[in-house]
């Protein structure tokens, strides 16, 4: 019994090492396998250039053929392409970048024959890519159909048998036109800091001009005066166009599409200098936008060029040149008289038979009214309510145009303003009828261009009369 269990035994240890050694042999099989199927090749390396040695990369698509070229390897330039094309340098560079190291670690055929070359769309490249280095030495990689899956392209180095899948982000670049890396940004203008302005719009031209003579009677003048459309010359609103810029008509800042080698004297485009509307705006820093703007297309756009390029004509939206559609009366200073209690020493109002005067005696210091005494008429007035009175005279503003002719009569009201420097003439104010709502107001022997509401003038009259009784 002992004899058989140890046999047994035996039988069953032998058992356990040949299944081991099966098991052993096995592992070593399939280990053998995976090593191999692991074994992956080198990535096939199409092009490997470093910027700085790179000078040209050369593109052919269906757009047509155009080329990067740098002296540098830093700076690139677009050709051939129009005298005003100016190309994004982050947007040329990022391309450049990309194509300049193209590799494949997805190998689909070497030893491409004809045949082959033909199914990936590589006997009639759908892109060219030629590279030229700073030692004169090129190279081509050639694009082709992409594959099922859409996701890239088959490509090979232009004589090569080995082709290769490119993923379709590091051969978009080759697929492009030079407009995608044109910089369609139109010059930058800062209205804060503004140097000059003007604009065409119907034959109507408004300008401003730096302020040249002195202002006697107001502290805070404007930097600049209008010179057109009218005949006088007005304090320029600046704030007014801040406000519009910032709220309803910012400046034109991107083209919408460049019309190269279009004639900009075809009549179509309506952008001859003598008749047609422009818009020029300069900043103290040297940027200038200086826009001719022709006839609408159409399709809510308008033909503009730059002034000083004539082969430039691109499309601009008509919604971002509302600025040349603005009536120039909205930039005018509308204050008929606006005055410092400081520079004047005396108003005189007359109407009709009735006159007032409101005065200002200095005393002590010239900057400080706190000790000066305040008259109407022959009785001292306390200064705020002098104040008062004087807020709402320099209040009355310009309201609009004065359209059509009006024959003149005797100006209704009449305000004399006297300044405390010796010497400077009064400035005189006349209002005279319009209508049953508004006056004409002239300044002095100026012409009459705008009108102001009677009720400003006769609510602050109102209020000078009352005070007169005040008494002190």
């Amino acid at each position: 019994m002992i004899r058989k269990t140890r046999n047994l035994l035996i039988s069953l240890i032998v058992l356990v090492l040949i299944a081991a050694a099966f098991a052993l042999l096995h592992f070593r099989e399939q280990s053998g396998e995976t090593s191999e199927t692991a074994e992956t090749k080198a990535p096939e390396v199409l092009s490997n250039y470093l910027l700085a040695d790179l000078r040209l990369v050369s593109i052919q698509n269906a757009e047509g053929n155009f080329q990067f070229t740098s002296s540098d390897g830093e700076n690139w330039m677009i050709s051939p392409v129009p005298e005003n094309f100016r190309a994004v340098k982050d947007r040329t560079n990022s391309a450049v970048r990309t194509l300049s190291n193209l590799q494949s670690e997805t190998i689909i055929a070497e030893g491409a024959d004809e045949s082959r070359l033909s199914e990936y769309g590589l006997i009639t490249p759908e892109a060219v890519i030629t590279y030229k280095d700073r030692e004169g030495n090129s190279s081509t990689v050639e694009i082709g159909a992409t594959n099922p899956s859409q996701t890239g392209r088959y490509a090979r180095l232009k004589g090569s048998d080995t082709v290769v899948l490119l993923h379709s982000y590091s051969i978009d670049p080759a697929f492009r036109s030079p407009e995608t890396y044109r910089d369609m940004i139109l010059p930058a203008v800062n209205p804060g800091k503004l140097a000059s302005f003007e604009y065409r719009h119907n034959g109507i031209t408004f300008s401003i001009a730096p302020r040249e003579d002195e202002d006697n009677y107001t502290a805070m003048v404007s930097p600049f005066v209008i010179t057109s459309p009218w005949k006088n010359r007005y304090d320029f609103d600046a704030d007014a166009l801040q406000a519009l810029l910032s709220e309803k008509a910012p400046l034109p800042s991107r083209v919408v599409r460049y019309l190269d080698g279009a004639d900009y004297k075809n009549e179509a485009f309506g952008l001859d200098d003598a008749d047609a509307d422009f818009l020029k705006i300069a900043d103290e820093d040297g940027n200038v936008l200086d826009l001719v703007i022709g006839n609408p297309d159409g399709n809510g756009m308008r033909y503009v060029r730059y002034r000083d390029h004539e082969d430039s004509i691109f499309l601009l939206k008509d919604s971002d040149l509302a600025l040349v559609n603005t009536d120039p009366f909205m930039f005018v200073s509308k204050y008929v008289f606006l005055g410092s209690i400081y520079k004047v020493s005396q108003v005189k109002v007359e109407r009709g038979s009735d006159t007032w005067v409101m005065k200002r005696e200095e005393r002590g210091e010239p900057d400080d009214t706190d000790d000066d005494r305040f008259i109407v008429n022959t009785l001292e007035v306390p200064k705020k309510e002098f104040t008062t009175v004087y807020q709402n005279f320099i209040s009355i503003q310009y309201e609009g145009k004065a359209v059509g002719h009006r024959t003149l009569k005797s100006p209704e009201v009449r305000i004399s303003i006297s300044c405390v420097k010796p010497g400077v003439e009064p400035k005189i104010i006349r209002y005279w009828p319009y209508d049953e709502t508004y006056y004409q107001v002239s300044i002095d022997n100026n012409p009459i261009e705008f009108i102001a509401g009677r009720y400003q003038v006769d609510s602050f009259i109102e209020d000078l009369a009352a005070l007169s009784e005040y008494g002190s």
